[in-house]
């Protein structure tokens, strides 16, 4: 019977399907009576498959082993995990902030020191000496002629030196050509400390339109040293050219421009030179010849009044009053003889000048090709020592016949 029950059972199920081929599904009740029937009639037959209980809806066994095996359990961490991070964020946060704190002290400190040095530095620079004593020396040694304006100039830059004023001093070298205003201006030069900020202008090179050259005022001002006395020169103011005169103005109006990036500029001295009033000054000085001699002690004379004067004939007062003049006399025979001294001695010809009959000659062949002015008394060489160097090379070379005045 039981084999007939077996028989009758293994002819209900399904015939075999090959492994590659998908089976259809059978309806719901079919399919949980014959997996049932197939279940019995394997653990009947005692067959190689091994009976197990199958609960619908649940995970399929491979599908479960296939998962636990190939991937790790995620192991969730203790609540207390998350507190001991933050914890650990904070500290470090905190750290980050005392740090950030103590550097940002330390280079406050450190600016604040620098920032000290930095105006201790400027204001050692400022107050730099002008050397009025070895500028005396120079000029006596090398300017010839010239006691008056030596003086004047020396006092004027002591004045300068020791007053603390914020407004540009203007001292105004006015004389003949040949007087010794160039060599003065490169002896000033060579003197000043290190310290000094020096700008030169000459008037050849000025533009003509009131455009640029107010450009160049704006850049001569940009130009200017804060932490550092200035020197402006200003050279070539001659005949009727209104030019220097007119830089110099646009100059001192630039400095109060909202523009200006130095503001706050340290003491500036401008020198104007040039030929322009040396008349005057000569006739002043032709007037205290005939009012005091020919022997006079020209630091006696006050030149005040003259300067005054001056500027107001020359247009100076209109645009500065804060101006000394420097006057420089004309040149006479007894001056020229010095002048040619002078250059035999720079040239290293001392067997010349030692030589009373040598130097005579040399003198006599000098003089004979120097322009004087007609009637002066004593005789006033027109170009001053402007032309000895030139005369005195051909004096020596043997070719002073070839030149032509």
């Amino acid at each position: 019977m039981e084999d007939m029950a077996r028989l009758s059972l293994d002819s209900e199920e399904e015939p075999l399907r090959p492994r590659s081929a998908t089976p259809s599904q059978p309806p719901g009740g079919q399919l949980q009576t014959q997996s049932r029937r197939s279940l019995l009639v394997r653990s009947a037959s005692a067959g190689p498959w091994t009976a197990h209980t199958v609960t619908y809806g649940s995970r399929r066994p491979g599908r479960s082993l296939t998962r636990d095996t190939s991937s790790k359990k995620r192991e969730l961490p203790p609540p207390s995990a998350g507190r001991s991070r933050w914890c650990w964020c904070v500290v470090a946060l905190i750290s980050i902030l005392i740090a950030v704190a103590s550097s940002s002290l330390y280079l406050a400190t450190d600016l604040s020191f620098l920032i000290a040095n930095k105006e201790l530095s400027c204001r050692e620079r400022r107050n730099a000496e002008f050397p009025i004593t070895e500028l005396k020396n120079q000029l006596k040694k090398n300017i010839v002629g010239q006691n008056l304006a030596i003086e004047s100039l020396v006092h004027n830059l002591k004045m300068f030196a020791a007053s603390s004023a914020e407004r540009p001093f203007v001292l105004w070298l006015s004389g003949w050509e040949g007087s010794g205003k160039t060599l003065t201006i490169n002896i000033i030069k060579g003197v000043l400390p290190k310290e000094f900020r020096v700008q030169t202008v000459l008037a050849q090179l000025l533009p003509g339109s009131a455009y640029n050259l107010q450009e160049k005022a704006m850049g001569l001002v940009q130009g200017l040293e804060p932490c550092a006395p200035n020197l402006l020169v200003i050279d070539g103011w001659d005949g009727e050219s209104r030019l220097p005169l007119a830089i110099l103005e646009q100059f001192l109006k630039s400095l109060h421009l909202p523009e200006a990036t130095t503001q706050n500029a340290s003491r500036v001295l401008v020198v104007l030179s040039g030929t322009r009033g040396g008349r005057d000054v000569w006739q002043h000085f032709l007037d205290l010849q005939r009012k005091e001699g020919g022997e006079m002690n020209f630091l006696e004379h006050d030149f005040t009044n003259l300067s005054l004067r001056l500027q107001n004939t020359h247009y100076l007062a209109s645009v500065t009053s804060n101006v000394a003049l420097v006057p420089f006399l004309p040149m006479d025979l007894a001056q020229i003889k010095s002048c040619v001294v002078r250059e035999l001695l720079r040239m290293q010809r001392e067997d010349v000048v030692i030589d009373e009959a040598a130097l005579a000659r040399v003198m006599k062949e000098v003089s004979a090709h120097t322009e004087f002015v007609p009637g002066s008394d004593p005789p006033l060489a027109i170009h001053g020592c402007k032309r000895v160097p030139a005369l005195l090379a051909l004096v020596l070379s043997g070719s002073l016949d070839d030149l032509r005045l």
